[in-house]
Parts: C-alpha cells; sequence; structure tokens
C-alpha cells in the first residue's frame, strides 16, 4: 500500500511527460500564428506605400499574398530554389527562406538597404532595394543623392514662400526629404504660401539613410489670403496635377497626435535614385 501510494504521488507531481505533450500543440499555435502576423504585417505595408510599378522579388507565399491584396501579378518574380540572385526586380522580401537561400549575400551585396523591416529573429520580414550595379555603385549614388538633396533642401530654406518648424529645418539641412518632395514643394511655393510642419515616412525598421517620402503642411496660412477649406483645397490640386514620377501616393487631410489637422502629400517607396542630381 505504501509503494502505491509513493507511485501516486509520483505522478501527481511529475506531469512532465503529460504536460509536454499538452504543450507542444500550444507553443506549434503561436509561432505559426507569429509567423502570418509578421507575413500580414509586411504585405499590407507593400500593398499600401510601394508603387504599383515596382517589380518585387518574393518567396511564392508572400508573392501569392501580394497577388491576392492587389498588387500587379506582372510585377511579382516569384523566387525559384534555383535563383542565383534576386537581380531584375527593383525590390526584395527577405523571409527566413530567401535569406537562407542567398545567405550573406543578400545584405552585403544584393540587396544593401533595408526600406522596412518586421518581426524579429528568424520570423523578421524585411523589404530590401536591390543595388542592381553591386554595392560599391549603390553606395556612391545614395552618397550622390544626399548632396543633391542637402543642395535642394537648402534653397528651399532661404525660399521666403516657405516657413518650416524646426524639425522640418533640421531634416531638410541634413538631406533626408525624398527628392520629388523637394521638388513638388518647390512648384506649389510658387503657386502658394506653404507653411511645412514636419516630414516623415511610414517605414518600420527602415535604415537611417532611406528618405521621409511625407511632407505634412499646415491646413491654413495668412498669408494665402484664402479661407481655410480654400487654401486647402489649392494645395491638394496643385500636388495632383503632377505627372510620374512626381504624381503622389496619397495627398489629403490627416490629423497628427498633436491634435493639429494637416494637408499630407506622401509618395510611394521605394524613393528612386538620382532625380536631385
Amino acid at each position: 500500500m505504501a509503494g502505491v501510494a509513493l507511485i501516486t504521488l509520483g505522478f501527481r507531481h511529475s506531469p512532465a511527460t503529460k504536460t509536454g505533450a499538452a504543450r507542444a500543440p500550444n507553443s506549434d499555435t503561436r509561432q505559426l500564428a507569429t509567423e502570418a502576423a509578421v507575413r500580414t504585417a509586411a504585405v499590407t505595408w507593400v500593398t499600401g506605400q510601394v508603387g504599383r510599378d515596382i517589380i518585387i522579388a518574393c518567396d511564392p507565399v508572400i508573392c501569392s499574398d501580394l497577388a491576392q491584396h492587389g498588387f500587379p501579378a506582372s510585377n511579382l518574380n516569384t523566387l525559384q530554389p534555383t535563383a542565383p540572385d534576386p537581380y531584375g526586380s527593383e525590390l526584395v522580401i527577405a523571409t527566413a527562406g530567401v535569406r537562407s537561400q542567398f545567405g550573406s549575400k543578400l545584405a552585403d551585396v544584393y540587396a544593401p538597404q533595408v526600406i522596412a523591416s518586421f518581426g524579429a529573429g528568424a520570423d523578421k520580414i524585411d523589404v530590401r532595394l536591390i543595388a542592381p550595379r553591386g554595392p560599391a555603385a549603390f553606395d556612391a549614388a545614395l552618397r550622390a543623392d544626399l548632396q543633391a538633396s542637402k543642395s535642394s533642401g537648402a534653397q528651399l530654406l532661404r525660399n521666403t514662400k516657405i516657413q518650416t518648424s524646426a524639425t522640418a529645418r533640421v531634416q531638410l539641412a541634413a538631406g533626408q526629404v525624398d527628392s520629388r518632395l523637394l521638388t513638388t514643394i518647390a512648384f506649389m511655393a510658387g503657386q502658394q504660401p506653404l507653411d511645412i510642419v514636419d516630414f516623415g515616412s511610414i517605414a518600420p525598421g527602415a535604415s537611417p539613410s532611406v528618405p521621409l517620402r511625407f511632407a505634412d503642411l499646415a491646413d491654413f496660412d495668412q498669408a494665402a489670403h484664402l479661407p481655410g477649406p480654400a487654401y486647402q483645397h489649392a494645395l491638394v490640386t496643385l500636388a495632383r496635377e503632377a505627372e510620374p514620377p512626381y504624381l503622389p501616393l496619397y495627398v489629403g487631410l490627416v490629423r497628427l497626435a498633436t491634435g493639429q489637422t494637416v494637408v499630407r502629400i506622401e509618395f510611394a517607396a521605394p524613393s528612386p535614385a538620382g532625380l536631385s542630381s
């Protein structure tokens, strides 16, 4: 009887086998849910932020998801296991499988710049800009664009029809602003006075060198001598008059976290190289 009691107590206090069996499905379920959430975040960002004329290299699952969410299937380059590199595309969606396929060359040679990133560890998905002529030429183009953007930003700062916040002044002087925005703002300032609140990007986890793709403009400017709604309409109309590559992805009113309403002009990713110069 004593032996039976000890055996019974032993089972009550040593549930490792049963618990381990019960935990495995829960752990697998959580892992699958995490992978799906990261993939959904990446696909949502690409379909909402990337230009429809951009060619994207991706694994079969991501390419299928993008097509189902409305991205043009003709611009999706499904990477086969035998593909030696992602060249021929402008962006590559770096899932775990794609990173394994191309190894260290993916970041060091083929696609050195991350324009958005989602998740962490093995589940991480990066959206990378491909360097078609190699990393050295890519870095040289980045440096040239940075200098050209600094020069254009300095010209805007001297424009008497453009008012800027302290944040916007720093961003312009540092050459952080997308060249399409710089050109668009210069054109608009020739028609209406502008008050730049800030610049920014919807690009989580992006490399520091990635340009800022949207501008927030104050929705009222006394120097325009127009009532608020008429001034807002004038800004939106001016921004929409442009032709590619200066046609914005989005133009409209946005309420900031501060409560201020602004006219946002946003361009699609990725920022094109060479326009400033």
